[in-house]
């Protein structure tokens, strides 16, 4: 049977107003961005139009002493993708900044690959990066600081803070060489530092833990995807090798990192000496002690020197490898100095399909000697109505536009986020029981294409304001799927809308025939940006890392980003606001105050909770300062706070938030409603 559940109060969150035109980024490796009009003329009542997709490439190029070239032209170029010549649109330098024109802000992740690396190494690599910090550190380049070892872990938040910066490296956990006998990233055959993965096809320690590496350059690649600019990873790592089952993690990986525009520099720590040793003692290093000031493995160093995998990673992301110095801080600053030699091209891309393929990207330079660096493509990104005219978004469509009920339970939540005024951005999360799922068995793997089709009704005269559509393709091993079937399979995806009262309606096909489907007020509340505001709330339970606040990002990427980011955590949203009375449930909000932009006022929220059956008040706050969370200059302020459920006993609630600021100003009461189980 169809389960209909109003799992939230609509008029959920506020991201930001008054923002500008296009999304643009700057790639190290470009992907496909969508340029979005700022005043965008609705086809029907709060349909957003899309403009023309460009691609922005990055460009490094150095002579043969690897010196970097200066005077080249736009005539100098030439772009191929998959083969075929496009012709430049756009294009420019980044050292040719106008004079008194503000400095970009740049963004770097010092990552630590920690898994496979020895304690001398682990040394090594802090001291440099260390100094690399303390001589380098500016305002305009935001640094943040991310290891992994059994999981990964950000030790700093993006920043300019010198001395934040320097005492997180300092602070970073120090962790042991693991072998395969302890679940870690082992060597087979050639020191703890050099990773061998068992070419049996066997799903060894190692290899797990290779995997999870991965996985962890693709999450930072994620996180970095909403920041400006070109990004840059300075990866300290061991290296290590792929067997062939690996192989597809790691163009995943690459593809991830071409996609979010980021350059990867591997920092390989060969060619050492111990007076890099010395240095890093003197640095406020003593209490790790380096007996004799010897150096790393030097079994393991040999390996390093010559990575094909590091220097893949390098090479296809436009970047390359910091290797075979005694100086390893000077080979970072020359990272830090790229970050102004590059050029930037643009170019309309041939295919119209947006259907997330990838497309090679190639580069040629007019000049003698001259050496090209660039990423190696992007994937294309995704068209918001992947179905649209397609078979199986027909047939969706007139089930949505049908009485009659879905067979699959479905819970769905769909909290908003302004991105300008009169335009938000709604998130959606759905879940559905795994078990629903009719899977076809293909050997030995479980595999469905699953489609789904959403679309907003106008409640003023019916039309559809907005719709998206999306097709997810699950393929899970047999182990896999039987611990998925005793779960939930959660999705999530956006759209844009204008504001307006709307009736949301969802179906999603499932195999077999089968379908859920579910239906939705939708109401998003006028905004114009000039008053303080709260936004949602939005609910969660489960969490992602990301080391970019949402108020740290430039206010013209946001409409690009993922909201519900503060501390940095980013919560993923409720589909149904159900919560175990055993887990720490959260709550997001977002405070909207235009006087931030011009002074720096004190911010807080407060909050009642009342039983929804009985109307009795059950919990008060005291009033909850965001004032860590203000960044002067930026009117969003995001905060999370967690539900006080020591005080709730099971049972159906509703929040309600105020906002306040010193100026006197207050935001209008926020609800949201929940239950405890």
């Amino acid at each position: 049977m169809f389960r209909h559940r109003m799992s939230i109060t609509v008029g959920l969150a506020i991201a930001l107003g008054g923002l500008g035109t296009a999304l643009v980024m700057t790639p190290a490796a470009p992907a496909k961005e969508k340029k979005t009009s700022a005043q965008a003329e609705p086809v029907a009542p709060g349909v957003i139009k899309s403009e023309a997709n460009v691609v922005l490439v990055d460009v490094v190029v150095t002579d043969r002493k690897k010196r970097y070239l200066q005077d080249l032209t736009q005539k100098d170029f030439q772009v191929f993708e998959d083969g075929v010549e496009q012709p430049i649109t756009s294009f420019s330098r980044e050292a040719d900044i106008q004079p008194g024109a503000l400095a970009r802000q740049r963004y770097m992740v010092l990552f630590f690959d920690n898994a496979g690396m020895d304690p001398d190494g682990q040394m090594w690599e802090r001291g440099a990066a260390y100094r690399f910090v303390e001589g380098t550190a500016s305002p305009s380049r935001m640094i943040a600081v991310m290891d992994y070892g059994s999981g990964l872990h950000a030790a700093q938040n993006f920043t300019a803070d010198r001395d934040l910066l320097m005492s997180a490296v300092r602070q970073i956990k120090f962790a042991p060489a693991q072998t395969p006998q302890s679940g870690g990233p082992a060597a087979t055959g050639g020191g703890p530092m050099h990773r061998q993965v068992g070419m049996s096809g066997a799903e060894e320690p190692s290899d797990l833990a290779l995997r999870g590496l991965l996985k962890a350059l693709r999450d930072v690649a994620k996180m970095l995807s909403p920041a400006p600019g070109r990004k840059t990873i300075i990866f300290f790592s061991p290296g290590f090798n792929l067997t062939p089952e690996r192989q597809s993690d790691f163009q995943d990986t690459i593809d991830a990192l071409n996609k979010a525009n980021v350059g990867v520099y591997p920092v390989v720590l060969s060619g050492l000496t111990s007076s890099s040793a010395q240095s890093a003692q003197s640095a406020g290093w003593g209490a790790i002690a380096v007996a004799g000031g010897r150096r790393p493995s030097a079994g393991s160093m040999e390996a390093n020197h010559t990575s094909p995998v590091l220097n893949a990673l390098a090479s296809r992301t436009g970047g390359f490898p910091v290797v075979n110095t005694n100086d390893l801080k000077a080979g970072m600053e020359k990272v830090s100095e790229e970050m102004n030699e590059y050029y930037l091209l643009g170019y309309v891309p041939p295919n119209p399909s947006h259907d997330g393929r990838y497309h090679k990207i190639h580069v040629k330079v007019d000049r003698a000697g001259a050496e090209v660096r660039a990423r190696s493509g992007y994937s294309d990104a995704r068209s918001p109505d992947l179905l649209a005219g397609k078979t199986e978004g027909i047939a969706l469509e007139a089930k949505v536009e049908s009485f009659e009920a879905g067979g699959v339970p479905v819970t769905l939540s769909a909290p908003y986020f302004y991105i300008k005024p009169g335009v938000a951005r709604v998130n959606l999360a759905l879940s559905i029981p795994a078990s629903a799922i009719d899977f076809e068995k293909h050997g030995d793997k479980f595999r469905l294409q699953m489609n789904v089709l959403g679309i907003a009704y106008s409640d003023d005269d019916g039309s559809a304001a907005a719709r998206f559509s999306d097709t997810v393709n699950l393929d899970y091993e047999k182990d896999e799927r039987r611990q998925l079937v005793k779960a939930s399979y959660d999705y999530q995806t956006s759209f844009r809308i204008a504001s307006g009262e709307y009736t949301l309606k969802v179906v999603l096909s499932v195999g077999s025939e089968k379908f859920g489907k579910y239906v939705l007020p939708l109401m998003v509340d006028p905004f114009s940006g000039k008053q303080f505001t709260l936004s949602g709330p939005a609910f969660g339970s489960k969490f992602v890392p990301s080391p970019i606040g949402s108020a740290d990002i430039d206010q013209s990427l946001i409409e690009g980003s993922a909201p519900m980011v503060a501390s940095g955590m980013q919560v993923v949203p409720s589909s149904d606001n159900r919560f175990k009375k055993d887990t720490q449930p959260v709550v997001y909000v977002e405070a909207y105050d235009p006087v931030l932009e011009s002074s720096n006022p004190q911010i807080g929220i407060l909050f009642d909770i009342v039983n929804r059956i009985t109307r009795e008040k059950v919990y008060s706050s005291n009033t909850i300062s965001l004032s860590e969370s203000v960044h002067q200059g930026n009117p969003l302020v995001p905060a999370i706070f967690n539900l006080p459920m020591d005080k709730l006993p099971p049972g159906d609630y509703r929040i309600e938030i105020v906002g306040r600021d010193s100026g006197g100003n207050t935001a209008a009461v926020r609800t949201g409603d929940f239950s405890i189980e």
